[in-house]
């Protein structure tokens, strides 16, 4: 939840609710809440969170930033986002980056991957100049993604390959090795792509990371079957379904229907 611990959440949100003591919360701060509330059920104070960011934006790229979210809540036409964006360009680089990513990600919507990858490439150039290291890693995912939408393989690999070099944290490693084990897998690469699969497992293991180890399992089993492993793919997707049942997740049909198949060709 953006970081924030639901009772903090909770304490914030009630504070802009009431007003109370709401000037201790900044325009950086409201802008945040807005994902929290929604998670917590609270669209009803959605209006009122972006209200108070404005009110209480110190200059003008703190007001950058809370249009930019109007913009984003009344989903404005994208080149209203793009005319926006090369407005801020010259002197706020990091929010004009953050609305060409966001123009990037609303062509790719429609499949306009030429338009996507030019305005997620301006975007990765400004993060680059102001050597925002967050941002850069979420470029190099989407231009990653749009390489792998163009079937570029080849780019999507070195894309993928720079966001591990570049990772923080362990979890970044494990996303970005999973996202060049898919990759090694669609252009036949098997015997890498399991094994980095595999390293990808033992890291979220490690670190705890139930949605990573569900990843990694499910990758493992579509390489087996790939490789004409059942058994295999039979262990990991089993193992699987008793993790999402230990964390009391509904386990999907067609999870339940392709172990059913597994168990009948493993006999």
């Amino acid at each position: 939840m953006s970081g924030i611990s639901k009772e903090f959440a909770e304490e914030i949100l009630q504070i802009i609710e009431h007003q109370q003591g709401s000037d201790v919360i900044d325009t950086a701060l409201a802008l945040r809440m807005i994902d929290v509330a929604v998670q917590l059920g609270r669209e009803d104070l959605v209006e009122k969170i972006i209200s108070h960011a404005s009110d209480v934006a110190a200059d003008d790229e703190e007001k950058g930033w809370v249009l930019f979210e109007k913009m984003k809540r009344d989903e404005s036409e994208i080149d209203s986002f793009v005319t926006f964006a090369i407005e801020q360009e010259a002197n706020y680089s990091k929010l004009a980056a953050a609305v060409f990513h966001h123009a990037a990600l609303l062509y790719l919507g429609r499949e306009e991957l030429d338009d996507a990858n030019t305005m997620a490439n301006r975007s990765m150039r400004l993060r680059e100049q102001s050597k925002d290291e967050n941002g850069i890693l979420f470029g190099l995912s989407l231009l990653s993604h749009i390489a792998k939408q163009q079937e570029d393989w080849d780019t999507a690999e070195l894309f993928s390959q720079r966001r591990l070099n570049l990772a923080q944290s362990e979890s970044e490693r494990m996303e970005a090795i999973q996202d060049i084990a898919h990759i090694k897998a669609t252009i036949g690469e098997l015997e890498i792509a399991m094994e980095m699969m595999q390293e990808s497992l033992e890291i979220a293991e490690e670190i705890g990371d139930l949605d990573g180890v569900l990843v990694s399992r499910w990758g493992l089993a579509d390489l087996a079957e790939i490789s004409n492993q059942p058994d295999e793919a039979m262990v990991q997707l089993s193992a699987v379904m008793t993790q999402m049942m230990e964390s009391n997740i509904p386990v999907p049909a067609p999870l339940k229907e392709r172990i059913s198949k597994l168990t009948e060709v493993v006999g």
